[in-house]
């Protein structure tokens, strides 16, 4: 049985280097969850020899698994077979000499050895997912230490690149030399490239894993998303352009848009205010989405192997065996399971009815492993056996994602109070340097047309030789300017690093980029007022 999501037609046209590089893409995403897909794929082969299928039969039901990586190549080893007549040993050998993927390329010899020894088809199969799951825990296990390890660094990259930041704004304004303008942009790109280092490694280091699927039928959640992100999110880009980067890039001060409104103080926070409002509800539902996800995969674990156990040792259909079955432990699978037995009572197409329960749940172990239940047991599988072996396969991911979850929370909860420190730190020290920059200007404001710049290389003691230009006057707006688009890459990086290690769906993203969005925005507009605040003070003033 086979889940398909919605297909868009073929182009008649090519995209030449773009589509390329698309497929490149395509290609290179596809690899990343290969160890993940064949798993899959033999829990799937082990469950349908369960059913004493023929060795073509086997290999003609894996080759129809699209969704599964390793099925283009059982394909190649079917036609070779079944079209060309070639032994299933030689086939093997033949396709697994263009495999890339080692792991995968060993999985080929070592099949075409067992079929040239001739050890039965269901005990090799059996036995390869067995010792596949031990290796990819360890393999998972090991990843979850990297990342661990690179969690700690992302933390010290932040925290270093932002200290550079800052010692780059100090050292431009007390020391002159070249074009203040041109370092503080380099300074800013070489920020946002640290922080996107740190980001890659992560990514580089995090189990590749995915927990939503991408059919077209949905969760609730996932469903209202869908609706709401084509509005909201091009509304908070824009709010974010034209209330914070434009004004900030253009110097407008005459208030939001250039249309006069909130006269008199610096609001390039609101923008991302705004942005973070209008994007809560969104990255709520995602949360919510997350958690629900979560549970259901803990709860499938349970449910199918029950419904297995149920439907051999009772000897009754799937729509018997699911009234069967105790609701008290289904959790959040409940509800799901209840629509799914109405359709099915009401002799409904299974193969829909099933769909559209594993589109609802919106899991992606839910969209892998349901189908491999339902396709061995319609071929005579043995229901207990593969529910056991479903259930054992999303049991280890179960166990293995709730690790991750322990090393995630711990990272989030660490970024979180780390943005708004450095947020805080730069948004302070750029406030610092305009007040200080205002009141040395007024202290010479009597040396008749003389800046203040060569009234300080005129005292004497030979500082005029150091170079020093505290005083050269470094326009306000571009530290300012230099602020924002810290800011920007310190939201951006988090953003990206807390989903990465999260590991949550795209949807995820906007639930951290609302959390930093606020934390940012909200910084903006207090932090400076209350810096002009605190030295605008009698003790200060005399």
């Amino acid at each position: 049985m086979e889940f398909k999501t919605a297909k868009i037609p073929k182009a008649s046209f090519s995209f030449g280097r773009l589509g390329g590089l698309l497929e490149a893409l395509k290609s290179r995403g596809k690899e990343l969850l290969m160890d993940n897909d064949l798993l899959f794929t033999l829990t799937y082969m082990a469950s349908l020899s369960t059913a004493n299928l023929s060795r073509d039969k086997i290999f003609e039901m894996v080759s129809l698994k699209k969704e599964y990586a390793p099925s283009d190549y059982f394909r190649k080893v079917k036609d070779l077979t079944q079209k060309w007549h070639y032994d299933y040993v030689t086939a093997c050998e033949l396709v697994a000499e263009r495999i890339k993927h080692e792991r995968l390329k060993k999985l080929f010899n070592r099949l075409a050895n067992a079929i040239a020894a001739g050890e039965p088809d269901d005990e090799f199969l059996e036995r390869e997912w067995r010792t596949f799951k031990t290796v990819r825990k360890d393999e998972y296990e090991r990843s979850l230490e990297s990342l661990r390890k690179w969690g700690d660094a992302y933390t010290s990259i932040l925290v270093s690149a932002s200290l550079i930041s800052v010692v780059f704004l100090l050292s431009v304004v007390i020391y002159s030399t070249g074009d203040p303008g041109t370092t503080l942009i380099a300074s800013a790109f070489g920020n946002f490239a640290i922080a996107m280092f740190g980001v890659f490694m992560l990514f580089k280091a995090v189990p590749k894993d995915r927990k939503v699927h991408d059919m077209s039928i949905k969760s609730r959640e996932q469903e209202r998303i869908s609706r709401l992100l084509p509005v909201i999110v091009p509304i908070a880009l824009m709010m974010i352009v034209f209330i914070s980067i434009l004004p900030t890039m253009l110097n407008l001060k005459t208030g939001i848009l250039s249309l006069g409104l909130l006269q008199g103080g610096d609001y390039r926070g609101l923008g991302f205010l705004i942005a973070g409002i209008l994007l809560l509800p969104i990255g709520y539902l995602a949360k919510i989405d997350d958690v629900k996800v979560s549970k259901r995969d803990e709860a499938f674990t349970t449910f199918i192997r029950s419904l297995g156990a149920i439907k051999s040792g009772a000897g009754v259909s799937v729509a018997e065996a699911l009234s069967r079955i105790d609701q008290k432990n289904l959790g959040e699978l409940k509800e799901l399971v209840i629509q799914l037995y109405r359709r099915l009572s009401m002799g409904l197409d299974p193969k829909i009815s099933w769909e559209k329960f594993v589109g609802e749940s919106g899991s992606y172990l839910i969209s892998k492993l349901t189908a491999i239940f339902v396709d061995s047991t319609d071929l005579g599988g043995d229901a207990d056996v593969v529910g056991e072996i479903v259930a054992s396969s999303n049991l280890e991911m179960v166990l293995l994602r709730l690790k991750r979850d322990l090393i995630s929370s711990g990272f989030v909860n660490l970024i979180i109070p780390l943005h708004i420190a450095m947020v805080s730190l730069i948004l302070f020290i750029s406030q610092i340097l305009s007040i200080f920059q205002e009141y040395i200007s007024a202290l010479f404001t009597g040396l008749h047309g003389v800046n203040v710049g060569e009234a300080f290389s005129k005292l004497p003691g030979g500082l005029q030789g150091l170079n020093i230009g505290i005083f050269s006057g470094i326009p306000v707006e571009l530290l300012n300017q230099y602020t924002l688009w810290i800011i920007i890459s310190l939201t951006v990086a988090n953003t990206l690093a807390a989903n990465i290690v999260k590991g949550g769906s795209r949807y995820l993203y906007l639930y951290y980029g609302t959390i930093f969005l606020l934390l940012s925005g909200i910084l903006m507009l207090i932090i400076p007022p209350l810096v002009k605040w605190t030295f605008t003070l009698p003790s200060f003033v005399e």
